[in-house]
């Protein structure tokens, strides 16, 4: 679940912005994820990212979503840039601003759940949205990053997405992680 919101945050940034086609590829790799708190929403101790290849690295495991989350949520992932690799990450103005759960789920993960479909039980949803969002076991299997989601107009280095899910009725958070992505480019 929190790999395919991260897939999604960066998929949107190029909603205006095409992929090279020709002289430049980026590449997006896994490096590793971090749950920082909400046990009590997701167990993610079965998710881990592994080398797929020598060039690839991949997501694989099991999501326990242990609630149904409806919009009763709001959802909102932040990035930060490390350009050095050294674990100093600054803010970086691109964001998905904080909205309810559905509505995040109805626009943004539906506009590209073709990403996931193939490498995961994620359910497929429809044009009425999926609301609310129902709890169980959600798998993904060799998941990966799909170069074309990102533009070419982000910069290379190590990137924290920060996924924060909020309680909208008491305005507590209810869970944040964060995935750890190296970006690279390379010309062909």
């Amino acid at each position: 679940m929190w790999s395919l919101v991260f897939l999604t945050a960066i998929a949107i940034t190029s909603l205006n912005l095409q992929p090279c086609e020709g002289l430049l590829k980026v590449i997006a790799d896994f490096d590793r994820w971090e749950h920082i708190n909400g046990s009590d929403v997701f167990n993610v101790e079965m998710l881990r990212v592994r080398k797929y290849n020598r060039t690839l690295s991949v997501l694989n495991g099991t999501i326990g979503l242990l609630i149904d989350l409806s919009n009763t949520y709001e959802y909102g992932v932040s990035f930060s840039r490390s350009a050095q690799g050294n674990n100093q990450y600054d803010a970086y103005p691109m964001k998905l601003a904080s909205r309810p759960f559905c509505e995040f789920i109805r626009t943004h993960y539906r506009d590209y759940q073709h990403f996931f479909l193939n490498s995961s039980n994620l359910p497929y949803v429809t044009e009425e949205g999926l609301c609310p969002f129902p709890k169980g076991d959600y798998w993904m299997k060799d998941l990966y990053i799909e170069s074309s989601a990102i533009p070419v107009v982000v910069p290379e280095g190590f990137w924290r997405a920060t996924l924060e899910l909020r309680n909208i009725e008491t305005g507590v958070e209810a869970a944040r992680g964060a995935m750890y992505v190296k970006i690279t480019k390379e010309y062909i």
